[in-house]
């Protein structure tokens, strides 16, 4: 009962994340659609993770903001929402300076705000714009690797990390996830995810970007608390924009074309956010540590998600006792390939030594995509509907569907329970952990 009780939470979790901040506009998207759709979330917006009364916190403008001059002094400094340990930025910035023809690689991990959702081309996406500073101010000997997908969060980050960024061994890594919640689950996830990029061999320098909805919602407290444990700096896009939004300085609609996505002019602004805070420990490298200790420090949730990856038709992880009806080899463009699919409903039975287990599936607006019904070692644990009739687009969703405290060997069968009706349904990749 208790995992039925988690999943269904964690299920409505998904759901609420999925439908507030996903999917891309541009050639990077991994939806079939423009854009989300609105929120209608009625959180009131929170305008900082500060205390509002710090006198240290620079205040808003007394006059409107022309967007296209960029960011404020006051919202320059308002997005340094922690400097953190910058130990390791440091020492990528003085090797990079030191050695000027050796590569530098960056590699920023997110959503679609990371892919270039809403920017009119590639050059205008805040990636790299960010890229741009550093040929300018660094080395232009450097490589930036964009590993956004959009509709994602960091739960899916933390299954990913290891394939899309750390194989690439980056010195520096941006992590954005405003799809994210405020709550334990996510706490959990980013914990993870983070002790997975410190713990790499090439000691890679780790810097959150913290964005935000229109209406203030954003995952910056449940992040701060982890960046706080690890010493990891926040570079907060929310801080900056959202006071001078609500005290009419700043129209939403001249930076972001809905809710939550920014535009070219958003891009550019969050571009500036990233290489200020970059420029700053540049500047003063004189007065910048450069020694890196060894990561040590304790996971504040338990680092449940510590050996986290994906598994589709070829790894090891899984034994497919019974494949059933889920013949087909379904691939989400490059991001996950050779994936379980059936058009006939059915299901599939897989055997898999985990702790924890999770689905990235189609969420669909084809009206033929039915809902799975989850068992583990014969007790039904969730079930999972595919159908996004209506929605923004269709895209890969990922779904926590079992959780448990050690780590066994379990039996899991994926059933559709409506496949008279809706027989679709398509698994890219299981998350295992």
């Amino acid at each position: 009962m208790l995992m039925k009780i988690f999943a269904a939470a964690v299920a409505l979790a998904m759901c609420v994340t999925c439908l507030t901040a996903c999917g891309n506009s541009d050639s990077t998207s991994d939806s079939t659609s423009g854009s989300s759709p609105d929120s209608s979330s009625s959180a009131p917006a929170d305008t900082s993770s500060t205390d509002s009364s710090d006198e240290t916190t620079p205040p808003v403008s007394s006059e409107p903001i022309d967007i296209k001059e960029g960011a404020t002094e006051a919202m320059l400094e308002r997005s340094v929402l922690s400097k953190g340990d910058t130990s390791r930025l440091a020492s990528k910035i003085k090797y990079a300076l030191d050695n000027p023809k050796e590569l530098t690689t960056i590699t920023f991990l997110g959503d679609s705000i990371t892919a270039g959702s809403s920017a009119s081309q590639g050059l205008n996406q805040y990636t790299q714009q960010f890229k741009t500073w550093w040929e300018e101010n660094v080395s232009v000997y450097v490589t930036v690797n964009n590993a956004g997908i959009g509709a994602t969060d960091s739960y899916l980050g933390v299954h990913r990390v290891q394939r899309d960024v750390l194989d690439g061994n980056p010195d520096i890594i941006f992590i954005e996830f405003i799809n994210d919640l405020d709550d334990d689950f996510y706490k959990s996830t980013m914990d993870s995810l983070i002790r997975k990029c410190l713990s790499a061999e090439n000691d890679p320098a780790v810097i959150l970007i913290e964005m935000t909805m229109e209406d203030g919602t954003c995952p910056q407290n449940v992040h701060s608390e982890i960046a706080e444990a690890y010493g990891v700096p926040v570079i907060s896009y929310h801080d900056a924009v959202l006071p001078e939004v609500q005290a009419g300085n700043i129209i939403w609609s001249d930076i972001s074309p809905d809710n939550i996505h920014p535009n070219d002019d958003g891009h550019v602004l969050l571009g500036q956010l990233v290489s200020h805070f970059v420029g700053l420990v540049k500047d003063n490298l004189e007065n910048e540590s450069t020694e890196i200790e060894e990561f040590t420090a304790e996971s504040p949730t338990g680092d449940r998600y510590a050996n986290a990856t994906l598994a589709n038709r070829d790894s090891e992880e899984i034994n497919v006792t019974d494949e059933g009806n889920f013949t087909e080899a379904v691939n989400f463009q490059t991001y996950f390939t050779n994936g379980w699919g059936t058009a006939t409903g059915g299901s599939m039975t897989f055997e898999v030594e985990a702790k924890n287990i999770g689905l990235v599936y189609n969420k669909a607006v084809s009206k033929k995509y039915g809902i799975a019904k989850i068992t583990v070692d014969g007790e039904e644990v969730a079930q999972i509907d595919a159908d996004f009739t209506g929605g923004w687009g269709s895209y890969a969703c990922s779904q926590e569907v079992y959780r448990s405290e050690e780590t066994a060997k379990h039996t899991v069968t994926i059933e559709i329970v409506n496949g008279d009706e809706k027989p679709y349904f398509q698994i890219y990749s299981l998350l295992i952990s």
